[in-house]
């Protein structure tokens, strides 16, 4: 048999190191893959923790909507009345709402959810709501000389409690006044969001950026040496923060020319370990003020600060209205407040069933309210009157025309000249800063029609 040739078993061994050499590499490939399928199992099981705890939050937010809404559907219209519970509600569906879509967007079924939020939208509070609310907070609690503590502890009402601020809840308060340049209440509540921050255990805002906004709302309002402590609290959290090493640099400055100025004076320099008393002064225009707006809200307060010089001759007493039919056999209960201008409380002259009516009426008419421009004779929007309103016709409910019948029997006054039922809804810390219901200047008579003229009195229902 003849033996191969030699050029033949060349090939052949070429051919066979060669298929050695491809079986090798590809072993090699192998074992490296199945490290990485190893690290990859581990990578899955990263991604489904984090999925874990995004899905934990996200029923964590379920529950907190659902046991929220149970909560306050009790009794929904005493609960919003409560002005820090309607902050924390609106809160959750505006500044907050951003969270919400962020645990939910790019994920299986997100589309169909974050559609079903589109639609609930219109329902929902808005940022103008959000702007309202805290407006209205702020106005409550100078009004009501409240502490930023009292309103966010929940106390400043003993019947309707709310739960307490969070840091970040008291923080966008204050947020809220930086924007409107109100140093007052930004420093008031900057205050308040760093001692609540020292009692949180789930931190919800920077400690560091607390202090670099308080600081700069006590230099604001005079407290440089206050200022400069906070910013060096500041520093020992972020040692090589550029602004805060840069402001106390002009604090140590401002400080340098205050107690120069005081020994130039002859007056002794406080101890540099020793800080001054905070100040923190309410800056108001000038009608706010004057005294006739420190008695406006002196009465919101309860305050007993006009003395009235007829109470003796005040009375209680029934009255049938000269024996008007419609209320002989209802007379009325007439309890007297002032004698001039005649003021008088009517009780028990609406019933709740009425109230009820009227409210379901005038509910889905309501908006914001207008005063009367005498420069333009134009309706128009003022932030001294906060309310939305709507006026209902005798002819659009038996019921309207009733409580008109029933003013004009006790009053004897003819409706026919009277203007319709105006609703007003206050809302949360809604209010009309003193004024008079009729004109009082001949260029204020333009509020009018010229056959009606100037209004002679004033009749008002208190259904809430």
């Amino acid at each position: 048999m003849a033996k191969p040739s030699p050029i033949l078993l060349l090939v052949i061994t070429h051919a066979i190191a060669l298929v050695n050499t491809e079986i090798f590499t590809a072993l090699t490939t192998l074992t490296k893959a199945l490290q990485y399928e190893k690290a990859l199992a581990g990578n899955l099981r990263e991604y489904v923790k984090l999925e874990q705890e995004r899905l934990q939050k996200v029923l964590e937010l379920a529950d907190s909507y659902e046991r929220h809404a149970e909560t306050a559907l009790v009794d929904a219209e005493s609960y919003v009345a409560n002005p820090v519970n309607a902050y924390l509600f609106v809160k959750t569906f505006t500044t907050d709402l951003p969270k919400t879509k962020e645990l939910v967007s790019g994920k299986q079924n997100s589309e169909e959810f974050l559609q079903l939020l589109e639609d609930y939208q219109p329902y929902l509070p808005d940022e103008e709501d959000f702007e309202g609310v805290v407006a209205a907070i702020l106005r409550l609690q100078d009004t009501y000389q409240l502490t930023s503590q009292q309103i966010a502890d929940g106390t400043f009402t003993p019947t309707n409690r709310s739960p307490p601020m969070s840091a970040l809840d008291c923080f966008q308060l204050a947020y809220y006044a930086y924007g409107k340049q109100d140093w007052h209440h930004m420093f008031s509540w900057m205050i308040q969001t760093l001692h609540v921050l020292d009692t949180e255990e789930n931190v919800t805002i920077s400690r560091s950026q607390t202090l670099d906004y308080l600081s700069y709302a006590a230099t604001m309002q005079g407290n440089v040496h206050h200022a400069k402590h906070w910013t060096l609290e500041w520093l020992k959290l972020e040692p090589n923060h550029d602004r805060a090493l840069s402001n106390i640099l002009y604090f140590n400055k401002e400080i340098e020319q205050e107690q120069a100025k005081l020994e130039s004076e002859g007056q002794s320099t406080p101890h540099p370990d020793v800080l001054p008393s905070l100040k923190n002064p309410r800056v108001t225009d000038e009608y706010r003020s004057g005294k006739e707006f420190q008695v406006y809200e002196a009465l919101c307060r309860g305050e007993d600060v006009l003395p009235n010089p007829h109470v003796h001759k005040l009375s209680c007493y029934y009255t049938t209205s000269g024996d008007n039919p419609l209320l002989v056999l209802a007379p009325v209960k007439v309890e007297e407040y002032y004698l001039d201008p005649y003021i008088v409380l009517y009780h028990d002259v609406i019933s709740d069933k009425e109230i009820k009516i009227i409210k379901e009426i005038s509910t889905p008419m309501l908006k914001r309210a207008t005063v009367n421009d005498p420069a333009t004779g134009k309706l128009v929007t003022a932030h001294y009157r906060v309310s939305r309103s709507a006026w209902l016709k005798d002819e659009m409910n038996d019921t309207i025309q009733t409580l008109s019948n029933r003013i004009s029997a006790i009053t004897h006054l003819n409706m026919e000249q009277a203007e319709d039922l105006q609703i007003q809804n206050y809302g949360i810390g809604g209010q009309y800063e003193p004024h008079c219901d009729h004109a009082r200047r001949h260029k204020e008579m333009s509020a009018f029609p010229p056959e009606e003229g100037n209004r002679i009195a004033t009749w008002i229902y208190y259904v809430s």
